[in-house]
């Protein structure tokens, strides 16, 4: 593909076409004639990452069949000028009249992106589409905007460039049009003979014919007289035998399969009245009470869907207070936990079989604990990313989300951030790769890519459990708990620095982030609507990371399991010791020199929960604490490792949800080496500053 993009944009009148040209092109656009008619044609150009945009806004039409002067222009530019793309746009309030012209469109071309426009106000009506159903439905890119509000343009503009690029496969709808379908087909297979017809779509031609279109028809009778004769009895035999004319019936199979579609993709919830839309606005508007309720609303969701993935921190709260019944419960039917016994076993299974099978150890051993293992890193994420995205499916669905942006506006600026930045940040202490794919919520790609950059520093679940484990070893618990008080505040401090050196640097000048955001009114969340809301993410979630969690989770199963001589029986002999070893003297300086520590940290790299295991397997012990008291760990040094995890690249799952935001392999080492130089100089930095008050 050129970077140039040549999009005709589509649509009925009032949907919102000549606010969405306007809002894309801004000032770059020019007026002209159509040729030979006296119509406006208004063309304008951005441009995108490189890619230039050309966008030819055709007539206001409510469908293609050419019937008045507008229809025929936008046929024609379609058919004859053949854009790249044609971007139909439909209207979010009125999707099952405006959606006739996007499958007309889609007859014609197969290189279509349909933009649902309007969304904010039919959300607002309480309408919800089911965007990524009506994509799967309709077999096209479909991306929900508001022109006015210049929300979800980002997605358009890429839906645009991978439809022009080929990325994205269009495969169009299943429509059938009844026994039309016959007819199609014949005159899809005579239609070769006749040489007139090459310029056309075959099979939009051959349901024209069928049909009865009067250009197509006059086209015809000049050019392949027998054929048309041929279709005029094609359709006296239809109308004789149904009692309709073909072009009833076929609009009729559009009018129901779009029908059909509506159902399956709207749900239209109850709104809050107006006055109690207000007098909750009242409370959760305020600057302090509404700051501190929603933070109480948010701190429950969070902790709930932490308890219920892990136990955490319902589990601790109960062991504290002596309820181990509680606790162990929490502990032995956790999401997760429920997930990763079923995975065991699961593995035992394939295990068992496989010897069966007499293969040999070593394949046995890579498709087990190689590949396998792979398949289990992803789906250890999968409880925790569904749960968070039904949280955020609650929020939004409710109107809470709306007014958390809102609240919180005025404190995220200072960070260089608006106020929607706040929930995926949030969701950080769970676990960063929610938190990072929560930040495709955020309106601008400057923001989307500070907020990803930033949210790997908030420390995470895995990162608390190996935090513990270390502070286990401090005998005084008053030592130990300001020592995690000093880590998460040092994490808070370093995002805030991080994130308004980097927002100045982006913009030269800094501005404040602007939140334009329209405050729905309140409703009760649709389980429906949180269902398509959750499951859509997660399998954006599996389609984006999955792939890349999966192959570098099981490259680092095979380091530990390989090594020069084969299968090794023991980690000394693998490749991951090998490397360990290479890497232990660097980390001499901060104190950590020992190829124990430096493999656990390598194994962190893949999943911040393996660092206890790993330091099990290289020391031969039973239990952390033990494995890290047979290493004599000083207190300087416990400081040093708590900062270097807490700080280091969180995780593999986490570089590649950053990846998939960003697109880009440069931003995502610039993340790995600017976690890894905070981390070495901190734990630099702490390690000698303890050193020399506890000598």
């Amino acid at each position: 593909m050129n970077n140039v993009v040549r999009v005709a944009l589509l649509g009925a009148p009032n949907v919102g076409k000549s606010t969405l040209f306007n809002t894309l092109v801004g000032a770059h656009r020019f007026v002209g004639n159509w040729p030979g008619k006296t119509v406006d044609r208004y063309e304008g150009e951005l441009e995108h990452h490189g890619i230039k945009i050309r966008i030819v806004d055709l007539p206001g039409t409510y469908s293609l069949s050419a019937q008045s002067e507008e229809e025929e222009i936008a046929r024609d530019y379609i058919i004859h000028e053949k854009p790249d793309v044609v971007v139909v746009v439909v209207n979010a309030i009125a999707l099952e009249t405006t959606l006739y012209l996007a499958v007309q469109a889609l007859e014609l071309t197969s290189r279509i992106v349909i933009l649902v426009n309007k969304i904010d106000v039919a959300e607002k009506m309480g309408i919800h589409i089911h965007i990524e159903k009506l994509s799967s439905l309709l077999g096209v890119p479909v991306v929900a905007v508001s022109a006015l509000h210049r929300s979800g343009l980002h997605e358009a503009i890429e839906a645009i460039i991978n439809v022009a690029r080929g990325t994205y496969h269009v495969r169009g709808p299943s429509l059938s049009y009844g026994i039309i379908d016959y007819y199609i087909s014949h005159f899809e297979k005579t239609l070769e003979s006749c040489e007139a017809s090459s310029i056309f779509p075959r099979r939009w031609l051959a349901l024209k014919l069928v049909e009865g279109d009067k250009h197509i028809d006059a086209i015809m009778q000049e050019k392949c007289p027998e054929l048309y004769s041929e279709a005029l009895k094609s359709r006296k035999q239809i109308m004789e035998q149904f009692g309709k004319s073909p072009d009833l019936i076929v609009a009729s199979s559009r009018y129901e399969f779009i029908s059909k579609v509506i159902d399956q993709v709207i749900y239209k919830g109850k709104l809050a009245t107006p006055p109690l839309t207000e007098k909750l606005d009242n409370i959760l508007l305020k600057p302090l009470i509404g700051q501190l309720t929603l933070f109480i609303i948010l701190a429950f969701l969070i902790g709930l869907v932490l308890t219920v993935n892990t136990g955490f921190p319902i589990k601790q709260i109960a062991e504290a207070l002596g309820l181990s019944a509680v606790a162990e419960f929490l502990e032995n039917y956790s999401l997760s936990g429920i997930v990763a016994f079923a995975f065991n076993v699961l593995s035992e299974q394939l295990r068992t079989f496989l010897i069966a099978l007499q293969l040999p150890d070593w394949l046995i051993s890579i498709i087990v604990d190689g590949a396998f293992a792979g398949v289990g890193a992803v789906l250890s994420f999968l409880p925790l990313i569904f749960l968070v995205f039904i949280a955020f499916g609650f929020l939004e669905d409710t109107g809470i989300m709306s007014r958390l942006a809102a609240v919180y506006h005025e404190t995220m600026v200072k960070f260089g951030l608006s106020g929607k930045a706040l929930m995926p940040l949030l969701l950080g202490f769970g676990c960063n790769v929610p938190a990072v794919m929560g930040t495709k919520i955020l309106s601008t790609d400057r923001e989307k890519f500070l907020a990803s950059f930033l949210a790997p520093l908030i420390p995470c679940q895995a990162r608390l459990v190996v935090l513990l484990m270390l502070l286990s070893l401090i005998p005084n618990p008053v030592i130990a708990g300001l020592l995690l008080l000093f880590i998460y505040l040092y994490s808070f401090i370093l995002v805030g620095i991080l994130g308004y050196l980097i927002s100045r640097y982006m913009e030269k000048t800094r501005e404040e982030p602007q939140l334009i955001i329209e405050l729905p009114p309140y409703h009760l969340p649709s389980l429906r609507v949180i269902w398509w809301y959750a499951w859509d993410n997660t399998l954006h979630f599996l389609k984006k990371a999955g792939i890349i969690i999966f192959a570098i989770s099981t490259l680092m199963s095979l380091l530990l399991m390989l090594g020069p001589s084969g299968i090794v029986s023991s980690v000394e002999g693998s490749y991951a010791y090998s490397i360990s070893n290479l890497i232990t003297p660097i980390l001499t300086p901060i104190g950590l020199d020992r190829w124990e520590v430096a493999l656990s940290l390598l194994s962190g790299f893949l999943a911040k929960e393996s660092i206890a295991s790993t330091l099990l397997i290289a020391t031969g012990k039973d239990t952390p604490q033990v494995a890290l008291a047979t290493l004599n760990i000083t207190l300087p040094q416990i400081v040093s490792f708590m900062l270097f995890i807490n700080l280091y690249t969180p995780c593999v799952a986490t570089l590649s949800a950053f990846y998939s935001q960003v697109k880009s392999a440069k931003y995502t080492v610039l993340l790995i080496l600017t976690e890894l130089f905070l981390a070495y100089v901190s734990a630099f930095i702490a390690f000698k500053i303890f050193t020399l008050l506890m000598p």
